[in-house]
C-alpha cells in the first residue's frame, strides 16, 4: 500500500514538474485557499474539516520551490504566488464601481502579481534555506514566512488579509494558541506543520530512513495535540455563565450601495427609524449601526443629525452609526473622515477611521509625496483620523471601536484595548465584496481579534456577517449575507487578560532572532556537499531508485 502511495507520489511529482505546464502550479495556487475561510463551519457544517488542509496548504508550494532546473522553479513558483494571492483576493473584482470596473479588475491583477512577488521572494527564502540550512531550516523557515505575514502590516500599502493562522479560526481549541503568540504563532505552527509533513514525504519517495522523520513528526503532532487539550480546557474553564452581560442590538440595515440613488437617504432613515423600534422593545443597553448606515455628513445635516438623537432618546439607551464627517480645515477646504458617531445626550460624539485603505481611501504616500494627493483614481480621499478613541457607554461597558479594515491589523486592535475596555464593536460595510469569500474572511479576521485579546465582540456589517463574538472565539448570533436583520443577544463583558495583550507581537521578534540565528549559523557554518535538491524528481536527475539507494549505501 505504502509502495504504491509512494510510486503514485513520485509519477505525479514527475508530471507536476515537467516542462511547459503551467497551468499545474496555477490549479495550485487556487486551490491554497480551501484552507482558509470561508471553508470552514461558518460557511456550512460540511466543511468543518477543512482548515486541517491548511496543514498541507503549502507542500506544493515547497515542491515548485525546490524543483530542477532551477528556471523551472522559479517561473513555476512564481505562478504559484500570484494564483495564491488571486484565490484569496479575488473579491476584490466585485467591486463594481460605476465606470471603474476595468481599472478594478486591473487593479486585482496588479495586486496578484505584486503580492505574488512578495511570497515569491518567500519561495526563493525556502530554497535557498533548505539547501544551505539543512537541518536548521525546518525551525528557521516558519519564522520567515512569519517575517513576510508581519511585513504585509507595515508602509501606507499595508494589506494583511487573510494570513495562513487564519485556517484556525475553524478550530476553535487551536486558534486559542493566539492568545499567547497573536495569530504569528499560528502561522508559525501551521508552516512548520507543512515542512514536517514535505520531510517526511520527500523521505518516503527516496527510500531514505524514516525513523528520524516519523520521530520530528510524532513532536510536532504531540504539540499540536497539546496545543488542542490547552485550548479546549481555556475555553471551557471560560467563565461565561457567571459573566456579567450587556444586551446589544446589532442593526443590519442592507442599504445597496450599487444602486444609490437620489431618495435612498431617506429610505435609510425610514428603515433605520422603523428597525430601532423594534430593537427597543427588547430593551438593550447599547444599539450599533454598520459602518455608513447613515451615508451622509451627518453632523452637518440638521435634520437628520436630530432623527438619529430621537432615537436615541426614545429607546433610552446609546446609539453608535457609521456615517461620513467634515472638519474644516483652513479657509476653504474641509478634511472628510470616515467616522462611526456615538449618541450621547443632544450630541455627537465622532471616532474617525485611522487605518485608511489603500488607494480605495487614501492614496499611498501622499504625505511624503504631497503631488500625490492630486492623482484621483476614484478613491475617497479621506483623512486619517488621529484619535485612538474609548467609549464609556454605562458604568459597566466600555467600548473600543473599529472600522472596517482597521480589525485586520493585530498590534492595532491590541494597543488601545485598556484594562478596563470590555467590548470590541467592529462597524463594516462589506457589500462590496458581494457574494464571495471576502465577508466571511473578514469574519474570521475579527473573531481572532477576540480571541488575541480575551474580548468580546459587538460586529455590525451593512450586508453581513453582523455578528457576537465571545472572549474564545466563540460566534452567537451570526446573520446571513445580504439579508436586512436585528441581531441582539446578551453579551459577556468579562475580560480575559491573554499573554498577547500584555505583551504584543514579541513572537513577531522571537522570529526575527531564529532568522538572524539562521543567517548568523549559514554564514559561519560548514557548506553542504552536493545532493538532489528535489528527490521527488528522481528521474531528473537520471538516477533510479535502486542507484540512489546503493549510493547511500557506499
Amino acid at each position: 500500500m505504502i509502495s504504491a502511495l509512494i510510486n503514485t507520489a513520485r509519477k505525479a511529482a514527475g508530471y507536476c514538474g515537467a516542462p511547459n505546464r503551467y497551468w499545474v502550479p496555477l490549479l495550485c495556487g487556487l486551490a491554497y485557499s480551501l484552507a482558509l475561510p470561508p471553508f470552514n463551519s461558518m460557511l456550512h457544517p460540511v466543511f468543518a474539516p477543512m482548515p486541517f488542509l491548511s496543514f498541507a496548504a503549502l507542500i506544493p508550494f515547497f515542491f515548485f520551490a525546490t524543483l530542477q532546473p532551477r528556471r523551472r522553479g522559479l517561473v513555476y513558483s512564481y505562478i504559484y504566488c500570484a494564483a495564491m494571492i488571486l484565490g484569496l483576493h479575488y473579491w476584490i473584482g466585485f467591486v463594481t464601481a460605476e465606470g471603474l470596473w476595468v481599472f478594478i479588475l486591473i487593479g486585482l491583477v496588479l495586486i496578484s502579481l505584486a503580492w505574488g512577488a512578495l511570497y515569491f521572494v518567500a519561495a526563493l527564502a525556502f530554497r535557498f534555506c533548505f539547501k544551505k540550512l539543512p537541518r536548521l531550516y525546518i525551525v528557521v523557515y516558519p519564522a520567515v514566512w512569519v517575517l513576510v505575514e508581519y511585513f504585509r502590516t507595515l508602509t501606507d500599502l499595508a494589506f494583511p488579509w487573510s494570513y495562513i493562522g487564519y485556517s484556525m479560526t475553524g478550530i476553535l481549541p487551536l486558534a486559542q494558541f493566539s492568545s499567547f503568540t497573536g495569530v504569528w504563532g499560528l502561522s508559525y505552527l501551521i508552516v512548520l506543520g507543512n515542512i514536517v509533513i514535505w520531510e517526511l514525504v520527500r523521505a518516503y519517495v527516496a527510500r531514505e530512513d524514516v525513523r528520524q522523520k516519523l520521530l520530528t513528526f510524532g513532536v510536532w503532532a504531540a504539540l499540536v495535540v497539546g496545543i488542542f487539550v490547552w485550548g479546549a480546557v481555556r475555553m471551557n474553564v471560560a467563565p461565561e455563565a457567571e459573566a456579567e452581560t450587556q444586551r446589544i442590538a446589532l442593526m443590519q440595515t442592507y442599504m445597496d450601495q450599487f444602486n444609490w440613488g437620489p431618495g435612498s437617504l431617506d429610505t435609510a432613515v425610514t428603515v433605520s427609524d422603523s428597525m430601532v423600534r423594534i430593537a427597543a422593545a427588547e430593551k438593550p443597553d447599547f444599539i450599533i449601526f454598520p459602518e455608513s448606515a447613515m451615508h451622509c455628513y451627518l453632523d452637518r445635516r440638521a435634520a437628520i443629525r436630530e432623527r438619529v438623537l430621537s432615537w436615541a432618546a426614545g429607546a433610552g439607551v446609546p446609539i453608535m452609526v457609521g456615517s461620513l464627517h467634515a472638519e474644516q480645515a483652513g479657509r476653504d477646504g474641509y478634511n472628510v473622515y470616515n467616522t462611526a458617531f456615538l449618541t450621547d445626550g443632544d450630541r455627537l460624539l465622532p471616532y474617525n477611521k485611522i487605518m485608511l485603505v489603500p488607494f480605495s481611501e487614501i492614496m499611498p504616500f501622499q504625505a511624503q509625496f504631497p503631488i500625490l494627493s492630486r492623482v484621483n483614481l476614484g478613491g475617497a480621499s479621506f483623512k486619517r483620523g488621529t484619535s485612538e478613541s474609548i467609549f464609556r457607554i454605562n458604568d459597566r461597558l466600555e467600548i473600543a471601536p473599529y472600522i472596517c479594515y482597521e480589525i485586520i491589523f493585530p498590534s492595532f486592535v491590541r494597543r488601545r484595548l485598556l484594562e478596563s475596555t470590555n467590548l470590541i464593536v467592529h462597524v463594516t460595510n462589506d457589500g462590496w465584496f458581494g457574494r464571495s469569500s471576502g465577508p466571511y474572511q473578514h469574519a474570521a479576521m475579527s473573531q481572532m481579534r477576540s480571541i488575541e485579546n480575551g474580548i468580546s465582540m459587538a460586529r455590525a456589517a451593512n450586508s453581513g456577517i453582523s455578528m457576537f463574538v465571545d472572549p474564545v472565539g466563540r460566534i452567537s448570533g451570526q446573520t446571513g449575507l445580504y439579508t436586512r436583520d436585528i441581531a441582539v443577544r446578551d453579551v459577556p463583558v468579562y475580560r480575559i487578560i491573554t499573554y498577547y495583550g500584555r505583551f504584543g507581537d514579541w513572537f513577531v521578534m522571537l522570529c526575527l532572532l531564529i532568522a538572524a540565528a539562521g543567517a548568523v549559523t549559514l554564514f559561519t557554518g560548514k557548506k553542504r556537499p552536493g545532493e538532489i535538491t528535489n528527490p521527488l524528481l528522481v528521474d531528473e536527475q537520471n538516477l533510479s531508485p535502486v542507484n540512489v539507494c546503493r549510493s547511500e549505501r557506499l
